[in-house]
């Protein structure tokens, strides 16, 4: 049987993930709110063809995708998850109903994507805070607000988009 091709899909926090508490803590904030330094490490994704969509609350606009770009990220920027703004509804809802918009299908008991197309995905969810669904458990990737985005955690998402290969 042949392999379909697998779509990787990061939804991106950015705030906890690429600045963190530590960062603007020892910049005083003078070199932005983004460190270069977790730009790099986020950048190990790109031999695995990830695309990136903005989970963040930053939102999807010219403005976050300059200021990316701008500090060295190299991954495909595709879009960004749609913002409800209620107190009741969590991130990992709003990511659920963009991986529908995407693929079609979205079990949110399971937390797969099913396509109606021939294509697979596999996603990762960075992000510092823990609002998302039970069915992203083991596609979230809980990130330290403090120390941002680290080495362990880059290769948990690695793991995560590997785990297709795996089966």
């Amino acid at each position: 049987m042949e392999n379909k091709p697998c779509r990787k899909i990061l939804f991106l926090d950015i705030d906890g993930v690429l600045g963190g508490d530590d960062f603007l803590k020892r910049t005083k904030g003078r070199e932005g709110l983004i460190d270069r330094e977790k730009v790099a490490l986020l950048n190990r994704l790109k031999s695995y063809g990830v695309e990136v969509v903005i989970s963040s609350s930053w939102g999807y606009n010219d403005d976050t995708v300059n200021q990316l770009t701008a500090n060295g990220l190299e991954l495909p920027i595709i879009g960004g998850i749609e913002h409800f703004h209620k107190d009741w509804l969590c991130r990992g809802t709003e990511i659920a109903k963009c991986l529908y918009d995407i693929f079609g299908d979205y079990d949110v008991f399971t937390g797969k994507v099913y396509s109606y197309t021939d294509e697979d995905c596999e996603y990762v969810i960075l992000d510092d805070d823990v609002d998302m669904l039970m069915c992203q458990k083991d596609n979230f990737v809980h990130v330290d607000s403090y120390k941002a985005l680290t080495e362990e955690d880059i290769n948990k998402a690695i793991d995560i988009f590997e785990r297709k290969n795996k089966k």
